[in-house]
């Protein structure tokens, strides 16, 4: 479990450091995210290594979404002028994600 954790930290610091270096617009998780997706596909590291920890981190997941809510309960009063709007690009957003999730699942159907 440590080497699991160990393994997800390092691609995270290594994100980090990716866009701290080369001044990238994108959130270093997002990069080390994505890095850490190569080195799976690549075979550079076996899932085996990683799996422990990233089931234990989804089963806990709803935990790290509290911080955000209870951070919208503070924004009570823009929400309430706004809600209108967050909700139109929130359904449009959903409905996108979903079409082009959707669009690549069957193309990644038909290649196998």
């Amino acid at each position: 479990m440590f080497k699991a954790v160990l393994y997800i930290f390092l691609f995270l610091v290594f994100g980090e450091l990716i866009v701290y270096l080369l001044h990238i617009p994108i959130a270093g998780n997002l990069v080390g995210m994505i890095t850490i997706f190569i080195a799976l596909k690549l075979k550079v590291i076996k899932l085996k290594d990683v799996k422990p920890a990233s089931d234990q981190f989804i089963k806990y997941m709803v935990l790290f979404f509290v911080p955000y809510g209870v951070g919208l309960m503070t924004l009570h009063d823009i929400l309430k002028i706004h809600w209108l709007a967050i909700v139109v690009s929130t359904i449009i957003s959903t409905v996108l994600t979903l079409y082009i999730t959707g669009l690549i699942l069957q193309k990644f159907r038909k290649d196998a």
